[in-house]
């Protein structure tokens, strides 16, 4: 299984770990193999997209060159010596994508059948690609014994750029014990959550910030908080006096992550441009309601607006705060909207029928090849 394993954190390592701990273990042999490259987070600005490889300095960019070079060397060794029946490789979009396609034509060259997992902000990364590399990336798709995406909207996408081999849906999951039963007594103030990371803009966190300032002026009083918070972020916060205002975390742990999780009661969905993204299903799980922005595949996952969670538009600041202060004055909608979250994921996003969908790929993969 080749993709970045921890310690790199993210939606696609979670998705593996999932994999890797699932029944399916019981049935194979899973081979982590990672692409995982030194971190960068504490940069200026995002950290997406072509620019991502040039960001913190020469020395880190001379580094991941040199990682990413020994893992091609070490891959066609380790798929000699461990002879897998299938190669599953994850990818995302832009370099990450490329960097992937890679390691699925090193695995054709050994004969290995194929599965090949894209996620990410597929759309953003084909709509920004050039006639070339369109091209390209319409005959990488075509490679792979069996392509996985991770939702229908992704499905139809995918047929639109011209894929005609076999492909299945397989969405982000949780574990089937994840759910937890809420604490009867409500909080004091309803708590936000945004996980920022090292795309803050991308991810909504300066729409959150006037979204907050909204909220100060107008008297409501709410807790918010931020969760993976680069060093160039915390200090735009504290500049610009916001820092009496929102609670700033760091980057954490999986399972720090999910504490954090159960202590909040909203989650801020609200990026620009998404996959599948795995901590809303976590946060679903864990009794949080949401308010999501109507990309990707975020609107498969939540449903009709106002049913577990409340959709905006990208960057509308003003519409996110009316809707942060709807939930935090009327609980028992909070409550109802949590309740219909946690209910939706265990419906239709735990293991127990993703793991089948997978099984089914793998062994798709395996007669196609034989």
């Amino acid at each position: 299984m080749v993709g970045p394993w921890p310690p790199t954190q993210g939606g696609v390592a979670t998705f593996m770990g999932n994999v890797v701990r699932s029944p399916l273990r019981e049935k194979y042999d899973f081979v982590p193999f990672t692409t995982a490259r030194p971190g960068k987070r504490n940069v200026s600005g995002d950290n997406y997209g072509y620019v991502a490889m040039f960001r913190g300095g020469l020395k880190r960019v001379v580094q991941g060159i040199l990682v990413t070079l020994w893992h091609f060397v070490a891959y066609p060794w380790v798929v000699l010596l461990r002879r897998p029946k299938v190669i599953q490789v994850q990818a995302s979009d832009f370099h990450a994508f490329w960097e992937a396609s890679l390691y699925v034509l090193l695995g054709k060259i050994f004969r290995c059948p194929i599965v090949f997992r894209i996620g990410g902000s597929f759309n953003r990364f084909w709509e920004s690609s050039g006639a070339t590399a369109r091209a390209a990336i319409q005959w990488t798709l075509q490679q792979p014994s069996l392509l996985v995406v991770q939702s229908e909207y992704w499905r139809n996408y995918v047929v639109g750029l011209g894929r005609t081999a076999p492909m299945v849906i397989l969405n982000n999951f949780v574990p089937d014990t994840l759910a937890e039963k809420r604490p009867v007594a409500a909080p004091p103030v309803p708590r936000y959550l945004l996980f920022c990371g090292e795309a803050p803009r991308l991810k909504g966190a300066y729409v959150l910030l006037d979204a907050v300032r909204k909220l100060v002026e107008r008297g409501v009083g709410v807790e918010v908080t931020l969760m993976a918070v680069t060093v160039p972020l915390r200090q735009e916060i504290t500049n610009a006096g916001l820092d009496r205002h929102v609670r700033m975390l760091d980057f954490l742990s999986h399972d720090e992550a999910l504490a954090t999780l159960r202590r909040s009661d909203v989650f801020l969905q609200i990026s620009s441009s998404e996959g599948f993204p795995t901590m809303l299903l976590e946060a679903m799980a864990l009794g949080c309601a949401a308010i999501v922005t109507p990309v990707g595949a975020v609107p498969e996952i939540v449903g009709a607006d106002g049913e577990c969670a409340f959709i905006v538009p990208a960057g509308d600041a003003s519409l996110l705060a009316d809707r942060m202060i709807c939930l935090a004055t009327d609980r028992g909608l909070l409550a109802r909207m949590a309740a219909a979250a946690q209910a939706r994921v265990l419906e239709r996003y735990t293991e127990r029928t993703a793991i089948q969908v997978l099984d089914r790929a793998y062994q798709f993969a395996m007669h196609e090849h034989g």
